[in-house]
C-alpha cells in the first residue's frame, strides 16, 4: 500500500473599501490535512479541517478503499525541496493604517474617482510527503489591491478598475502608475475601426481558450487541438506555461496536488509554437495515454482533479515600446466574450486605453475585438513582455506579463 500526506495552511486578511475608506476587515486562518492511500488500483481519501492527526487520517483513508474508486498509483520518486517566502509584506497590526494612508493619497491624486471593493493579504504554506520518498514544502505571500472605480457623477455602477498584486509594497510606485491611468481616463481618445495590436494580461487574451487544452476534451475530439499534440501549431514566438513559480505567481504552491514539479516550476502547454502539454491528472493521463502536465488540484477530502494556476507566456521583448511601437489598444475590462466551435473568438471591451509607443494616451470608447483561435496564437501573435502599464521593466513592481495580438477592432 502506498500513501500521500498533504497539509495546507492559509492566513488571510481582507479589507473592505467603500468610498475610499476601510469600513471592515475579515481575518481567516485555515489548516487542512489529507491522506490518500492506494491499493489494488484503487484510491482511498480522508481529510480534515484543523491540525491533522496523520495516523487517524490514514486509518480512515484505508477504510475508504472499500468504496472501490479506481485510480492509478504513480507516486513521484524521491525528492526533498523547499521554497519558502515567509517574511511579512506588511505586519498585520500595520496593515489597516498602511492601506488607509495609501487610499487617502490615492484619493488626493485621483479626486474624481470613487474607490471601493477589496484589499487582501494572503500567506500560504503547503507540505507534501509520499511513501516513495518525496517531501516538498512551499510557502508564499501576496498582497492584492482590487479597486472598482466609479467616475463621480457618472451614474454607473463602475467605470474602470485599478488593480495590482505582488509580494512587496511600494506605495510611491503604485500611486505613480494609478495616476497615469487616472490622467488617461479623463483624456478622450479615438481609433478608427481596423486591425490593431490588442494588449492585455494573458488571462484576458488566452483564458477563453483553456478549454481546448483539457485532456478529456482532446481525447474525445471535442477540442480544436485534437490530434495535434507534438505538432507545430502556433507562432514560433509563443511559449505558454502554467505559472507555479513563487517568484512570479505569488502565494502559489510550486508543486501540484499529486506531488509533481516542472522545470522552473512552470509546466509547458506550448513551446516555440509546438503543442507540448494538455491539462490532465495522473488518472486521465493514463486513461488517454497522454503525458501528465503536473497541474492537478484537489480539495482536502477529494480525489485529484484538473487544475490550473495562471498563464505565463515567455517574454519576447524588453519593454512595451520595443514590443509594440505605434498605436495599440490596452484592454482593462472585457467580459461577455466566447469562442465558437470553429474557433472564432469575439468579445466586447467595456474599458480600454489607447497606447502609443508603450505609453498611455487616453480612454477609448467601448469596442468589440475579434479574431481566429489559430491566427491569434499563430501569425497574429506579437509577443509578450514583463511590464505593467505605468512601470518600466526595471521596476520591481513590473511582475505582470502583458501580451499583444493583432485583432480586428470595431467601435461598439
Amino acid at each position: 500500500m502506498e500513501k500521500e500526506f498533504i497539509k495546507e495552511a492559509q492566513r488571510s486578511v481582507t479589507l473592505n473599501v467603500t468610498a475610499g475608506k476601510i469600513d471592515s476587515f475579515r481575518e481567516i486562518e485555515k489548516t487542512t490535512g489529507t491522506v490518500r492511500v492506494y491499493d489494488n488500483g484503487c484510491i482511498g481519501v480522508a481529510g480534515c479541517l484543523g491540525e491533522p492527526d496523520e495516523k487517524e487520517l490514514t486509518a480512515k483513508a484505508e477504510e475508504a478503499l472499500a468504496f472501490g474508486i479506481p485510480y492509478p498509483c504513480r507516486l513521484e520518486g524521491p525528492l526533498a525541496l523547499e521554497d519558502l517566502q515567509e517574511e511579512e509584506i506588511i505586519r498585520i497590526p500595520e496593515f489597516i493604517p498602511t492601506m488607509q494612508l495609501f487610499l487617502d493619497r490615492l484619493g488626493e491624486a485621483c479626486p474624481k474617482f470613487a474607490l471601493s471593493n477589496k484589499i487582501s493579504m494572503t500567506y500560504n504554506r503547503s507540505e507534501y510527503r509520499n511513501s516513495a520518498g518525496r517531501h516538498l514544502v512551499s510557502s508564499g505571500r501576496k498582497l492584492s489591491i482590487e479597486l472598482i472605480v466609479q467616475n463621480r457623477g457618472s451614474g454607473n455602477l463602475f467605470d474602470t478598475f485599478l488593480g495590482w498584486s505582488g509580494d512587496h509594497f511600494d506605495a510611491d510606485l503604485l500611486l505613480s502608475c494609478f495616476k497615469r491611468q487616472y490622467d488617461a481616463f479623463y483624456t478622450p481618445a479615438d481609433l478608427e475601426s481596423g486591425r490593431y495590436p490588442v494588449v492585455a494580461e494573458p488571462s484576458g487574451l488566452f483564458g477563453t481558450f483553456l478549454q481546448h487544452f483539457v485532456g478529456d476534451l482532446y481525447a474525445a475530439n471535442a477540442s480544436l487541438l485534437s490530434g495535434k499534440l507534438g505538432q507545430k501549431v502556433f507562432s514560433d514566438k509563443l511559449t505558454l506555461r502554467d505559472d507555479m513559480n513563487p517568484a512570479t505567481a505569488h502565494s502559489v504552491c510550486f508543486f501540484d496536488a499529486e506531488g509533481c514539479t516542472a522545470p522552473n516550476f512552470r509546466p509547458t502547454l506550448i513551446e516555440n509554437g509546438v503543442l507540448k502539454g494538455l491539462l490532465t491528472t495522473k488518472k486521465t493521463a493514463e486513461q488517454y495515454d497522454l503525458p501528465n502536465l503536473g497541474t492537478a488540484s484537489a480539495s482536502y477530502d477529494g480525489v485529484p482533479g484538473l487544475g490550473f494556476h495562471s498563464l505565463y507566456p515567455e517574454p519576447t521583448a524588453p519593454g512595451l515600446r520595443e514590443f509594440i511601437p505605434g498605436k495599440a489598444v490596452f484592454v482593462v475590462m472585457a467580459s461577455g466574450g466566447d469562442i465558437t466551435p470553429e474557433g472564432h473568438f469575439a468579445t466586447p471591451v467595456q474599458m480600454a486605453y489607447l497606447l502609443e509607443n508603450g505609453q498611455l494616451v487616453g480612454r477609448l470608447p467601448e469596442l468589440n475585438v475579434s479574431g481566429n483561435f489559430f491566427d491569434m496564437l499563430g501569425k497574429d501573435y506579437m509577443g509578450s513582455v514583463k511590464d505593467y502599464i505605468g512601470f518600466s521593466p526595471a521596476d520591481p513592481q513590473a511582475d505582470t506579463i502583458v501580451s499583444g495580438i493583432m485583432m480586428d477592432v470595431e467601435k461598439a
